[in-house]
């Protein structure tokens, strides 16, 4: 008998003591019965007639309830029936304690009002903590299950109203998309439309008139289509610029030494003092080549702008492994900056150095920094004045 006790014993929730509502017109039951099973976890209340039971039952909402069936004015049948029939008290567990044993109606009607169980008198004291506990355990697991179901109503009421949000972010993002399309379609064609006219003119008074223009005014035309063309590199630019937030990575392997190599030929071309250029061996990359292609261009075009014009112009090439990520980098031996000022390298129309000594609107490295993140890298430099710069950036491995 002990064993089974225990295997149904109950256990507390979260500390909280059980409360036992015992009916019984007897005191002397209800003092058996509260000693019978009294511990630290459980709390008793006690009605001698079933009026003052239903109330406590109402304002206390007991975790079990132990009713005498024979009492004066109103018998536990009909006490049953008006806890089962009130929203408040009908999943409350009801035990039976009855004397008439004998009487097998009697028990079947106890069931039929709603208890959970039957005591008979006298009480076995074993069976009755057994049943007891059993009920208990019950009751809290029930209690249990529904904290659980209203926190998962909250959750999921919670996700409901993130969805929610989230799709007005997405419509919102949709028109701010449509708008900047239109931006871009207007920079493209109506900005560019002065800048072709004022170049078309500049070009036809050179054309048509320069024999009338002394030096200082041919000088002005000819400054008058440089800013032309840096105004067009500078929409050139931004549009690539505002284009990488919108378009969507087309990942795959990349043999990141025939990429290197073919913009390095290109580059080449413009480079009219042939930097000595080393590269080390460069694994391959997990990437959208059109973009990546985008980084080393503007990476290996500044440094050999940066180094143009040192005698001995010198770039190297290579990467390491760090982890789940390959690091490349692009270092040479030009002009450098101070690295107190490296947090502004990366930004928009941001440079540290005067247009009259290097060519560039302030973008390339925007872009670079623009298309790293959005593979899920990093980028950064390294640098001192009149010492060169290095430019890293990584990239997650395939399997990263």
């Amino acid at each position: 008998m002990d064993e089974l006790k225990n295997a149904f014993e109950d256990q507390p929730v979260n500390g909280e003591q059980a409360t036992i509502l015992i009916i019984d017109d007897k005191q002397a039951n209800i003092f058996v019965l509260e000693k019978l099973l009294e511990r630290p976890d459980r709390r008793f209340l006690s009605s001698e007639n079933g009026n003052d039971g239903l109330k406590l039952a109402l304002l206390h909402e007991p975790d079990l309830i132990i009713l005498d069936v024979q009492m004066p004015e109103m018998d536990g049948f009909e006490v049953a029936r008006i806890l089962k029939s009130n929203k408040r008290t009908k999943d409350i567990p009801i035990i039976f304690a009855s004397a008439e044993r004998k009487e097998h109606h009697s028990v079947i009607k106890g069931f039929e009002e709603g208890a959970v169980d039957y005591l008979s008198k006298p009480l076995d004291p074993e069976v009755t903590r057994a049943k007891v506990s059993v009920q208990l355990k019950i009751q809290w697991q029930k209690k249990e299950l529904i904290k659980k179901n209203i926190s998962l109503e909250k959750a999921e009421a919670r996700i409901n109203q993130l969805n929610s949000e989230l799709q007005r972010n997405l419509a919102q993002l949709e028109t701010v998309n449509r708008e900047l399309e239109s931006f871009s379609y207007s920079v493209s064609h109506d900005l560019r439309a002065p800048l072709r006219i004022a170049n078309g003119y500049s070009s036809i008074l050179l054309e048509d008139y320069g024999e009338k223009f002394d030096a200082d005014a041919k000088r002005m035309l000819g400054s008058l289509q440089g800013q032309v063309r840096k105004m067009n590199s500078l929409i050139d630019n931004l549009l690539e610029f505002s284009k990488l937030g919108r378009k969507e990575l087309k990942k795959s392997e990349v043999d990141a030494e025939t990429l290197v190599w073919n913009v390095l030929h290109d580059l080449r071309q413009a480079d009219k003092r042939k930097a000595e250029i080393v590269s080390q061996p460069l694994p391959p990359m997990y990437a959208d080549r059109e973009l990546i292609t985008q980084v080393w261009i503007n990476l290996l075009s500044n440094a050999l702008k940066y180094s143009s014009k040192k005698e001995n112009a010198q770039i190297e090439i290579g990467s390491r492994h760090d982890g789940n990520e390959v690091v490349y980098y692009v270092s040479d031996n030009g002009s450098g900056f101070d690295m107190k000022y490296a947090d502004q390298l990366f930004g928009v129309f941001q440079r540290l150095h005067k247009s009259d000594e290097f060519e560039g609107v302030g973008i390339g490295l925007s872009i670079v920094k623009r298309i790293v993140t959005k593979h899920g890298g990093r980028v950064w430099a390294e640098a001192a004045v009149d010492k060169g710069a290095t430019f890293y950036f990584s990239l997650p491995t395939k399997n990263g």
